[in-house]
């Protein structure tokens, strides 16, 4: 991208450059045509037709907009001014003096300004000592930070000169006569005339009383919470909390996507494709994935939803039908599934009857869409392989509407496209998704299983079991582990369709197939080319135009891109007054409609290159005299590129994005009629969408250089530097305006960011509103600026890098969080990376004190060097693509994990692009970063392992911190090195003397605590005098020891059970029932593990001191009942 800063050089707003240079050229051109031609051209008769003659836009230039705004604003100016006068002399009474010397308020306003800075920054607030000594440098600049205390506050200046004085007029000198005029009109207007004792004014202490009272009611509870804590250091560690403190959720429990209301009261009729999803239990062996060569299929779980009448609905999902296939030789689990789920059971002998029975229920009910949630290693998918690998049958040609020579594909060797991006599995006839890569694509997540997708979307939390507790739950004779097993697939195959409801893809694709008028399954495979072509043969057929397909060798050999868009470096600073943005609308559609750019309005170059002129791959041949015919209709692009004008023939793809625009439009409006219909608003949303999309790539058709089916370099570029130009004279007319006060600090694509310093927030929305109109009216249509929203305040970091409060309109009392580019909203990091900077960056929105921040940075990080967190909170989760990664160095750590995992199991292969989360603890000095990365599960287990909080803190939480800070002078880095560090001991074993220590003590040593003896006392935690588990007085006075040491471990089962209780009200299951859910996404289950390794530890260390103390009792009969 051509980086461009705005400066006051671009304040001059004119046309195009070397638009009259390109004017006397053609004029050239005509002239030499006009002598070498030896017939006479037959004269036509053209309409001249002027297109800035138009009524609605009377201004010829940008200079005639410039003298009208301002000749306006003089007028209303006098205008003003004569009616202050009119009022004043109507209303003034005779006792009024006329004070030429006091400030008014646009003089005040016009001060304030001036002395506004845009990069500086109130300081530390209250806190002295967080305010540095020295002044910081960073990209060149000077930061020296201040607080707001007595030391920091510049020296009285009695003679006004100082900055303490600001806001006054210097040289202000007194008149005695007016104001003894003035004194005695108000005396004479003063009726009282006797005179009382007034009260004495109040003490020093009423008034310090009497402060902190306001104080306190104005910052409310926060401020007394914070007083009590520092009154007591004990109360102050009972109170903290043991996670990270993370920004408010915009939602009672974090969903990241809100649910559609339903509405019953509107029925319409359903013309949805129909769906079947279809889950399988498989018995493997062990802790193995199931594998198709060995594992034999048990059950098929599917469940159909279509628009059929005569459809049984019995589940949960409207208009669906559930059915159960088993394979049972004697009948028996066929009767245990029946007897426990309610559903039609269909039994089998054999496992080829099975898949047998699943080929005719697909042809019975014919469904449009198969579906799973992931159908390569699972669903259809292991179904298919295994009848392919076991009994050498092609269910994919069964499945199939059809029997034809060309067989339907699966494996990743035959479709490694469709491995990667959407599914392997071709049906003749029928769709197939793959539901969680298409959630991929839609959803904006760190986490693609269905237990996080399910949270997320339909804000359900359901369980995730290991493959042997599912084998050992189908294998066993209980009762109620069998019900567990039908009760877990059952909601998974329903869940597959909610997810496609909720979500609305068949719907929303079923719309941009119908309107784009390709079929449905190409709008997830096929690229914007193959849609855009769709549309433009439509309307290039009626026109008698044929499309060229040029070959690969023809499409390399046209002339290269030239023109790039408008993209700014940033002013990266902190910006506290109004930041505008102002979004040009389609800005590329809007060009190609406003200048008829088109293939069918080319008219070659103005000055031939090299001596040719061409056009895309072709050479252009104008014919002889054309130009003189046209010379009065001809648009001239900025790069030397001339198309003719509407009036003689409009562009092939001006018709269609006009019409496109106009559809969108109206469809938009039609949104805002009923809007109580949700269902007719969901497909109107979708219809817009398609629309938009559509609109928005049509530009990339001509510039797809590459691999495009008919590009044209001469277009695009035509294009994209039209669009640069218009924005640059935008940047030129806005710093032309000196009322306005604003400054373009950014600007990208067809967008501007324009910083209004010292304005309020009011007076922004007027000014962006003027801005977007001025310079609506100085293109021609329909090129439009709209007003997006107000940034305050604002940061800015670098191109496509920024954060703000954004104001969307003018009576919004609270601001929403937005940010773009950051790692808030990125998803190679970890959530408590996205939790620590949010909240940073609201702190110092909301207060402009960096002593806030610091304040709460540096809790954060004693909670993480303490081991108060949640390991969910530092879970990396990053995509892994096995086959792509170099033999040179070593695998991220996701592919590293998954590859040993591979090891263990062959089966358990990663799809392509899945994350894989893991954590980095602990390890040798020397260790390499990619031997201390582990999955969390490994973590859990563990007792003696932990976090790394350096790294954490050092690498992934100062550096993005930094980034941000450093705008404003901070050290973030500082603020860590300075707070004391806490090194967390994470388990000594007790001297266990009195019978030898136990055998379940004896682990291995896998840290330096392992080596190490306890010197506090079991009980009481006194240092012990000599070695041994409890203490003298306590090993006297057992009974006590004993009552203690059962307390502590009943503390900590009683905190396990608590989350027991949890997880089985979550999995519908008794409370006898034991808890088997391991689902990575759930933060119970992260609280729930490590309390069970950390009661486990607990009760091989207090166990046998109990079980000796209660020996001793007994031996010596001190028990007494």
């Amino acid at each position: 991208m051509v980086s461009m800063s705005a400066d006051p050089r671009y304040s001059q707003a004119g046309g195009w450059i070397h638009e009259e240079e390109y004017r006397e050229m053609i004029s050239n051109l005509i002239k030499d045509e006009k002598d070498k031609s030896d017939g006479e051209v037959d004269e036509r008769r053209i309409l001249a037709f002027n297109a800035n003659d138009d009524e609605d836009f009377p201004y010829d230039s940008d200079e005639d907009i410039m003298r009208e705004i301002e000749l306006s604003q003089r007028k209303k100016g006098d205008q003003v001014e004569e009616k202050h006068l009119e009022s004043d002399e109507m209303q003034r009474p005779d006792h009024e003096i006329d004070d030429e010397s006091r400030p008014g308020g646009e003089d005040f306003a016009e001060q304030f300004v001036d002395h506004q800075d845009p990069d500086s920054f109130e300081g530390v607030g209250d806190n002295e000592e967080d305010a540095p000594e020295r002044t910081r440098e960073w990209a060149g600049r000077e930061f020296k930070l201040e607080s707001l205390t007595v030391p920091f506050l510049p020296d009285f200046d009695p003679t006004a000169s100082s900055d303490a004085t600001f806001g006054m007029k210097s040289g202000i000198v007194p008149d005695k006569v007016k104001e003894e005029k003035e004194y005695q009109f108000r005396r004479r207007k003063c009726g009282l005339r006797s005179w009382s004792i007034a009260e004495s004014p109040p003490t020093f202490a009423e008034v310090e009383a009497w402060a902190k009272e306001q104080i306190a009611n104005k910052l409310g509870d926060e401020l007394k919470v914070r007083n009590s804590s520092s009154e007591s250091s004990n109360l102050r560690q009972k109170g903290k909390l043991s996670q990270i403190d993370g920004p408010t959720q915009k939602n009672k429990h974090g969903f990241k996507y809100t649910q559609p209301k339903k509405t019953a009261n509107i029925i319409h009729e359903a013309n949805y494709m129909s769906t079947m999803s279809l889950e399988v239990h498989v018995n493997t062996r062990g802790n193995f994935v199931p594998n198709p060569e060995e594992d034999e299929v048990q059950c098929v779980f599917w469940c159909l939803q279509a628009d059929d009448s005569e459809l049984e609905d019995n589940c949960e999902t409207a208009g669906s039908h559930l059915g159960i296939v088993v394979l049972s030789e004697d009948g028996v689990a066929a009767a245990r599934i029946a007897k426990q789920s309610g559903l039609d059971v269909v039994s089998e002998d054999s496992e080829l009857d099975l898949m047998i029975r699943m080929v005719e229920i697909v042809r019975n009910y014919d469904p449009d869409i198969l579906t799973g949630y992931e159908v390569h290693g699972g669903s259809w998918g292991y179904l298919i392989e295994r009848a392919r690998l076991k009994y050498d049958y092609n269910l994919c040609d069964e499945f199939s509407r059809m029997k034809s020579q060309s067989h339907g594909r699966f494996g990743k060797d035959n479709d490694k496209w469709g491995f990667n991006n959407t599914s392997t599995i071709r049906v003749t006839g029928r769709h197939m998704i793959n539901i969680w890569r298409a959630m991929r694509a839609e959803l904006n997540l760190l986490q693609y299983t269905m237990e996080n997708v399910a949270f997320h979307l339909l804000h359900r939390r359901i369980p995730h079991f290991t493959w042997a507790d599912l084998t050992n739950w189908y294998t066993n004779d209980k009762p109620r582990d069998f019900a567990k097993l039908i009760s877990h697939y059952t909601s998974r195959v329903q869940l597959d369709l909610g997810l496609l409801e909720q979500n609305e893809l068949i719907a929303r694709t079923s719309e941009q197939a119908r309107l784009l008028g390709v079929d449905f399954f190409s709008v997830f495979s096929r690229g914007s080319q193959y849609k855009v072509e769709s549309l433009m043969f439509r309307i290039a057929k009626p026109e008698n135009f044929m499309l060229v397909s040029p070959s690969r060798k023809q499409v390399g050999g046209q002339n290269a891109l030239e023109c790039l868009p408008l993209v700014m470096e940033p002013q990266s600073a902190f910006y506290n007054s109004p930041l505008l943005v102002l979004d040009f609308q389609s800005l590329y559609p809007s060009v190609m409609i406003a200048y008829n750019y088109c293939y069918s309005t080319f008219l070659g170059r103005v000055i031939n290159w090299r001596g040719t002129n061409k056009m895309g791959f072709t050479e252009y041949k104008r014919q002889q005299r054309l130009l003189e015919l046209l010379k009065d209709h001809v648009n001239i692009s900025p790069n030397g590129m001339m198309y003719v004008k509407p009036e003689i023939r409009k562009s092939l793809l001006a018709k269609m994005l006009g019409e496109i625009l106009e559809t969108r439009v109206m469809v938009k409006s039609g949104m805002k009629i009923d809007k109580d219909d949700k269902a007719l608003q969901r497909l109107l949303n979708n219809r817009q969408l398609a629309l938009k999309l559509i609109a928005n790539v049509t530009y990339g058709y001509t510039s797809a250089s590459f691999s495009g089916r008919m590009p044209c370099s001469e277009i695009a570029d035509s294009i994209v530097q039209t669009g640069r130009e218009t924005l640059e004279r935008a940047i030129a007319l806005i710093h032309s305006v000196k009322r306005w006060g604003a400054e373009v600090v950014y600007g990208d694509t067809d967008s501007l960011f324009v910083y209004l310093k010292g304005r309020t927030k009011d007076q922004a929305f007027d000014i962006g509103e003027e801005i977007a109109k001025t310079i609506t009216k100085m293109n021609p249509r329909p090129v439009k600026l709209k007003f997006e929203k107000v940034y305050l305040p604002c940061v800015l970091l670098a191109k496509k890098r920024y954060v703000g409060f954004k104001y969307e309109y003018r009576d919004q009392k609270e601001p929403d969080f937005d940010a773009k580019g950051i790692e808030t909203v990125r998803r190679d990091g970890t959530p408590a990376e996205q939790k620590i900077e949010e909240k940073a960056l609201k702190i110092l929105f909301r207060t402009a004190d960096l002593s806030e921040v610091k304040n709460y940075f540096q809790k954060q990080c004693e909670k993480i060097m303490k081991g108060s967190v949640s390991i969910q909170d530092f879970c990396f989760a990053r995509e892994v693509k096995l086959g792509t990664y170099s033999d040179k160095g070593p695998p991220p750590p996701g592919a590293l994990i998954s590859t040993k995992r591979m090891l263990e199991d062959a089966r358990a292969e990663p799809q392509y692009g899945e994350r894989v989360p893991y954590v980095v603890i602990t390890g040798a000095p020397g260790a390499r970063l990619i031997d201390r990365c582990v999955a969390p599960e490994e973590l859990l287990e563990n007792d003696h392992s932990e976090l790394d909080s350096e790294y954490y803190i050092s690498k992934n939480l100062i550096p993005p911190l930094e980034r941000i800070f450093n705008v404003v002078g901070a050290n973030v880095r500082n603020w860590y090195d300075e707070m004391p560090k806490y090194q967390r001991v994470r388990r000594v074993d007790v001297n266990l003397q009195m019978q030898g220590q136990s055998k379940e003590l004896a682990m291995s040593k896998k840290t330096l605590e392992s080596y190490m003896k306890s010197s506090a006392c079991l009980v009481c935690k006194e240092k012990l005098e000599f070695e041994g588990p409890i203490c003298l007085k306590c090993l006297a006075d057992k009974p006590r020891s004993v009552l203690s040491l059962r307390t502590k471990l009943s503390s900590e089962e009683k905190k396990y059970m608590d989350m027991i209780r949890i997880c089985q009200s979550c999995s519908g299951i008794s409370p006898l029932d034991e808890v088997r859910c391991d689902s990575k996404d759930c933060p119970v289950f992260y609280s729930r593990t490590r309390q069970k390794a950390r009661l486990k530890t607990e009760k091989m260390t207090i166990e046998p001191v109990i079980k000796e103390l209660e020996d001793r009792i007994v031996d010596m009969g001190d028990l007494e009942w």
